[in-house]
């Protein structure tokens, strides 16, 4: 069982917000830490800062707790592209910065060896707990890193994203249910959700 007390607060509170901890968690901490540091941001309370994420990976939660950037204030922008890249804007100066991970995953083979022998069922105890501790060594060791060991950070020129703002609902023809109206497609002559067009 992990000691959530051996890591930083801040760290634990993205625990608790995902669920557990694995390495994937502790790249998007630091990734948010980096760009944090780069642009000396504060959590955002409403839109004042934007993160763009590349991926949807467990990353993706630390930069919402430490960033306070998510999909309901419409400052968390997911690009689905499979990169553990990370650009942050501050609405306020009109910076970014992009931080991509170049770093390599500490004891990323072993792990994996030691974590198709549990999933096959053929894992001992001793197994399980040096899976346990490998898994906890490498958060430790991304966490403590030196972000320019981990990422490529360079500041780049984006536009940030329009605030959200209030849209206007309308039934769909078919379901019935309330759906932005921008986002209705007219068929035969109805105006239909997205979802019952992918049923017509």
């Amino acid at each position: 069982m992990i000691e959530l007390s051996s890591f930083p607060k801040d760290f634990q509170d993205c625990v608790l917000f995902h669920g557990h901890v694995c390495p994937g968690l502790a790249i998007g901490y630091a990734a948010a830490k980096a760009g944090s540091a780069a642009l000396k941001l504060i959590p955002s309370q409403d839109e004042e800062v934007v993160a763009i994420v590349e991926n949807n990976s467990c990353a993706v939660d630390a930069i919402q707790v430490l960033l306070k950037c998510t999909f309901g204030k419409g400052n968390l922008i997911f690009r689905d592209w499979g990169k553990q890249v990370f650009t942050f804007i501050d609405r306020k100066t009109h910076r970014a910065v992009r931080v991509s991970f170049i770093g390599t995953v500490p004891l990323r083979d072993e792990r994996h060896a030691l974590k198709k022998k549990i999933d096959s069922g053929q894992a001992t105890e001793e197994d399980m707990k040096t899976w346990e501790q490998l898994r906890t060594t490498a958060v430790h060791e991304l966490i403590l890193s030196d972000s320019r060991e981990l990422f490529d950070i360079r500041e780049v020129e984006v536009d940030a994203p329009p605030f959200a703002e209030i849209v206007e609902t309308r039934p769909c023809a078919l379901c019935g249910e309330l759906t932005v109206s921008d986002r209705l497609v007219e068929k035969r002559g109805q105006k239909i959700c997205l979802g019952c067009v992918a049923a017509f």
